[in-house]
C-alpha cells in the first residue's frame, strides 16, 4: 500500500515547473495569430494529467532539460531532434490541439471529432499503388 492518493501528482513542484517551460519551448504563444502557448494554465493542466500514464519517457525529458549547463529558455537548439523529446512533445501537441481557443484559431468548429466527423478532402489515391503492388507482407494467424 502506498501513501499516495489521487491527487497527488508523481512529478515534484520542480519537476512540473521545468515542464511548463519545456512546454513553452515546444509551443510558444502567438499574439499574431491569437493563441496561446502550450504552458497556458488550461493547456498544461491537461498536460501534466496526460503525462501521468506516460510517465518514465516525460521523466526522461525532464531531466535531460535538467542537465543542461544553460537557462531552460536558451535549450532550444540543444533539445531540438532529440528522440527521448519524442513522447513529452507528442503529449504536448496532443492537448494543445484538444484546446477550443487552438481549434478556433485554425478556422475549426471547438468541438470532438465524433459523432459529426470532418471533412476530409480526397487524396491522390495512386500514391498507394507501389504498396499494393507489393503484394501480401503478412502471415495469417
Amino acid at each position: 500500500m502506498t501513501n499516495t492518493i489521487a491527487s497527488d501528482h508523481p512529478l515534484t513542484r520542480q519537476e512540473q515547473a521545468l515542464l511548463q517551460k519545456l512546454c513553452r519551448l515546444i509551443v510558444p504563444a502567438d499574439a499574431a495569430y491569437q493563441v496561446p502557448g502550450a504552458d497556458d494554465p488550461s493547456i498544461f493542466a491537461d498536460i501534466l494529467q496526460s503525462v501521468r500514464t506516460n510517465l518514465e519517457p516525460i521523466k526522461l525529458g525532464i531531466d535531460i532539460a535538467s542537465g543542461l549547463d544553460v537557462p531552460i529558455e536558451q535549450a532550444t537548439p540543444m533539445l531540438e531532434g532529440r528522440a527521448e523529446l519524442a513522447p513529452l512533445v507528442s503529449i504536448v501537441m496532443q492537448c494543445y490541439y484538444r484546446d477550443d481557443r487552438v481549434m478556433e484559431a485554425l478556422g475549426m468548429e471547438a468541438r470532438a471529432p465524433f459523432p459529426k466527423g470532418y471533412e476530409v478532402p480526397q487524396g491522390d489515391w495512386s500514391m498507394l499503388e507501389a504498396v499494393q503492388a507489393r503484394g501480401k507482407i503478412w502471415r495469417d494467424a
